[in-house]
């Protein structure tokens, strides 16, 4: 079997059509990254054949999202000389069509399905999907995705297809009177015995059944004759226990001693009450006799805060007059040192004065020089400003949306490919008009010979012939050229938006715009080299360096007229050591250098000694205005506490001396002390109601109520249902009799005796059947090891291309059960993961071997396998794949196709 085409349409990931094509009769790889779609084509084959095309529960074949999908798969294929082409389509229209040698032969529906299912050896679902069972052969040789070492099951599905091929190739069983007398044996046998458990079954097992049900009839007619005779005996008890119960009531004492507990209760019940109202008179007493003492300890706790603001009031007073005597030494000390302060001050202006006119002489040079700096740094910045400003309207012409550019971009890559989708999708017109022939496209002329392209529908007359309207094909092209024209419409939006012309123009104008924001950028760096701050600031300082000169100005005149004059002298003499000669070359030029700096010397000497005395002077006086201050601030303190404290205890006095309070203290006293004997006397009144109480014990009482009325009611209801039992008896009794229990009793034991002796007939039928069968069986197996040589054979020659010297033991049903390398033979469940896919592997070329030497068609479909492997086993793996795509359509999927690219054939990629 050779698949030639593989096509799907809105299947999984795949929206629009794809398909696989010009596929090669040996190995062929596919491909591709992660989610690429390998295992969407791997899928769609099983559909293909696997899946009835009018199930309805393949919705995950529909792209995720789509309404409506109509998942579709066609496959070209070729087998025996034949070709055919399969069609399916899923959920929506569903169809199934199998076009046999270009339509000699057409089948649809289940008659299709049926015949691909007798040609590829597998079943369908009665109902919902395909299931593994029914996979038969393609079920055995397409492993899926991770399915790789899952052998025993998918083989054990298509064993029925292994042996109907390996008896084509032995002929051991093909037409046999021992096989058919071991079928007929073993369905004798299977008619009475299960299979697996050996137990009874068909007319045995009925046959058991119908014994057993007569041995529980016989059982429960026993018992109910048993339970009839019982229940005679329980009637006759019930009767007298009834009689006895009528005539003694027992219920009526339990009554009579119930309403002596109610009325002792009831009494209870009155006693509880006058305590409870005693104790509430207790509460309130209790509640008068704390009030009043709260307030007695009212009185005493004002008496207690008089005293004691007494005390304070004193103590305040003396703190007062000790406040004003300090308060009053520390003032003649801080005008001591105030006087001190002022003099001091005195001193230091006057040595101020001397050592301001050198301060003023340098301040004013520095100013100098600091105000040329600043000029020349303004004029430069001045004409980088101008430059700068000349760039930024250059900018702001050049200036161009960058999400709109990037916009007009993606418009023009989308006209480009949407004017290539219309060259393929729209209609071509080729004609060749035959001499003294005119024709018109749409009113125009055609000439002799040409090609049109037609997006629209067209009208075409020939002369003589008539009209012939022309509509593009393809259901696509009017979306097509309607998102063209849409496209078309924003980009010329776009590029009016932006002010040019096309795409090129935008461009340029952007790259101007570049370049000009680099020169700017280089302009502000350069500007902020002489303006780090900026030209308002330099601007700012200057201004401000040149108000400073003024006012050093102002402050030189302001001078003393001797400091003045020394000032001037000093200026001249500067004046004359620039133009002329040096002073250091005349004696009198000296001697100024040498004054002045002794001049400067005596002066600082003089300042810093004056503003020493005035710091030490000032820090005395600031000390002793502190301790004034404070001082003050602590007698004022202590004057308020006393005129506060001296109110407080006046008004407390007058609180105290009022005639009503001394009247209202007396009678709290004399109440509280009647409070106190009521109290006493109902806590003793309490107590005595309390212990009476008690004594009669209400909580037992209560349990004797409840104790004789429950057992009055269990009398009446165990009286009730004895009679009420009684009647039941005697009713199931008359019914008993009624039914005749001895004569059906005797007739089910009858019975029951005929289906043991029919029951030990299918016994020996059955021992003799599992003897024939086990005999023939042996014999058999015989033949079975006879018929399973071929494909041992194949198996040992895969197996030693991967392992030389080892064997797969196959088992009865044709599946491999064990593996054998020297002495050893290890479970095939006991072998590592990347083994058992390595062996699964190879198996299934056997299988595909023995298929096709039996004339059945063959297909190996590889979906990621062999991805445990490691690279020494991948390469023997590579040897046998090579091998058996010599003889089989080997379709492999990988997503590691650097694995691969030493098979010898071409790798096909998937996007």
């Amino acid at each position: 079997m050779k698949i030639d085409r593989i096509a799907l349409e809105s299947f999984r990931r795949f929206r629009e059509p794809v398909f696989l094509e010009g596929l090669d009769e040996g190995l062929n790889i596919v491909a591709g990254p992660n989610e690429a779609g390998k295992s969407t084509y791997a899928a769609a084959i099983r559909a293909a054949f696997l899946e009835r095309y009018k199930t309805g529960t393949v919705s995950d074949f529909a792209p995720w999202g789509m309404a409506g999908a109509r998942p579709g798969v066609e496959l070209a294929f070729s087998h025996g000389g034949h070709d055919y082409v399969l069609r399916k389509h899923f959920l929506v229209r569903q169809r199934c069509e199998l076009v046999i040698d270009g339509g000699a032969q057409r089948l649809e529906g289940e008659e299709a399905e049926n015949a691909l299912a007798a040609l590829l050896g597998f079943e369908y679902s009665n109902r919902g999907q395909s299931k593994p069972e029914h996979a038969g052969v393609p079920g055995l040789l397409w492993i899926s995705q991770g399915q790789g070492q899952d052998l025993l099951e998918p083989a054990a599905h298509a064993a029925v297809h292994l042996r109907e091929a390996l008896t084509r190739l032995t002929g051991e069983l093909a037409a046999g009177d021992g096989d058919r007398l071991f079928e007929r044996v073993a369905d004798e046998r299977a008619a009475l015995l299960d299979a697996r458990s050996g137990k009874p079954k068909g007319a045995w097992r009925e046959a058991e059944d119908a014994h057993a049900r007569a041995a529980q009839r016989c059982v429960e007619l026993e018992q109910a004759k048993s339970q009839l005779d019982a229940d005679v005996d329980r009637l006759d008890r019930l009767r007298a226990e009834h009689a006895r119960a009528q005539r003694e009531a027992p219920w009526a004492e339990l009554d009579a001693r119930a309403a002596q507990a109610r009325e002792r209760l009831a009494s209870i019940a009155r006693e509880r009450d006058a305590l409870a109202g005693l104790r509430r008179e207790q509460e309130q007493a209790a509640g008068t006799l704390a009030l009043l003492q709260e307030q007695a300890a009212r009185d005493q706790r004002d008496a207690q805060a008089l005293a004691a603001l007494e005390a304070q009031v004193t103590e305040a007073d003396t703190a007062a007059r000790q406040a004003a005597e300090a308060a009053a030494r520390l003032r003649e000390t801080s005008q001591a040192h105030a006087g001190k302060v002022e003099t001091a001050r005195a001193d230091k202006a006057r040595a101020q004065a001397a050592a301001s006119r050198r301060d003023l002489d340098e301040q004013h040079a520095q100013l100098e020089r600091e105000r040329a700096r600043l000029h020349e740094a303004w004029t430069q910045a001045d004409r980088l400003a101008r430059r700068a400003q000349a760039l930024q309207a250059e900018r702001v012409r050049d200036e161009t949306d960058p999400a709109e550019l990037r916009r007009l971009r993606t418009l023009e890559q989308t006209l480009a490919t949407l004017r290539a989708q219309q060259q393929a999708v729209a209609t071509r017109l080729r004609h060749r008009l035959e001499p003294g022939i005119r024709a018109e496209l749409n009113g125009a002329a055609l000439a002799d010979e040409g090609e049109t392209l037609l997006t629209h529908a067209a009208e075409l007359r020939i002369a003589g012939v008539g009209v012939l309207r022309i509509e593009p094909g393809g259901k696509d092209l009017p979306a097509l050229m309607a998102e063209l024209t849409a496209r078309q419409s924003e980009r010329e939006a776009c590029l009016a938006r932006l002010g040019v012309a096309d795409l090129d123009e935008a461009e340029a104008r952007a790259r101007r715009h570049e370049r000009s924001g680099h020169d700017l950028d280089a302009l502000n760096r350069e500007l902020a080299i002489h303006a780090p701050k900026g030209r308002e600031a330099l601007r700012a300082a200057l201004d401000e360096t040149t108000l400073r000169l003024q006012r050093l100005a102002e402050r030189r005149a302001a001078l003393p007229a001797d400091t003045a004059r020394t000032t001037v002298a000093d200026d001249q003499a500067q004046a004359e050591a620039d133009h002329g000669e040096s002073g250091a070359d005349t004696p009198s030029g000296a001697a100024a250098a040498d004054a002045a700096p002794a001049d400067a010397a005596s002066a600082a000497a003089a300042l810093a000694r004056a503003s020493q005395l005035l710091d030490e002077a000032e820090a005395a006086a600031r000390q002793a205005d502190a301790a004034l201050a404070s001082a003050q601030a602590t007698l004022q303190a202590r004057q308020a506490q006393a005129r506060l404290l001296q109110s407080q205890l006046d008004a407390l006095r007058a609180e105290a001396a009022d005639p009503a309070r001394l009247a209202q203290r007396q009678a709290r006293d004399a109440r509280l002390a009647d409070a106190q004997q009521a109290r006493d006397a109902l806590r003793l009144r309490v107590e005595q109601a309390g212990e009476a109480l008690a004594r009669q014990q209400p909580e037992l009482v209560e349990q004797d109520l409840k104790r004789f009325e429950r057992s009055a009611a269990f009398e009446r209801e165990a009286q009730q249902a004895r009679h009420t039992e009684l009647l039941q008896l005697q009713g199931k009794l008359e019914q008993a009799g009624a039914q005749g229990l001895g004569e059906k009793l005797a007739e089910v034991r009858a019975d029951a005796e005929r289906l043991s002796r029919r029951r030990a007939e299918f016994a020996r039928r059955a021992e003799a059947l599992d003897l024939l069968w086990r005999l023939l069986g042996e014999h058999r197996a015989a033949a079975t090891q006879r018929l399973l040589e071929p494909l041992a054979r194949r198996l040992g020659y895969y197996l030693g291309l991967l392992m030389p010297g080892a064997q797969l033991r196959l088992d009865e049903a044709l599946l491999p059960a064990a593996l054998r390398r020297g002495a050893d033979e290890d479970p095939l469940a006991s072998l590592s993961f990347g083994t058992r896919e390595q062996l699964g592997v190879l198996a299934r070329l056997a299988y595909a071997d023995l298929l096709r030497e039996a004339g059945r068609p063959t297909l190996l479909i590889l979906d990621d396998a062999l991805v445990h492997a490691d690279d020494g086993r991948r390469d023997l793996m590579k040897r046998a794949l090579f091998d058996a795509a010599s003889r089989h359509q080997v379709l492999l999927f990988t997503c590691h196709p650097e694995h691969w690219k030493d098979m010898g054939v071409a790798i096909r990629r998937l996007p």
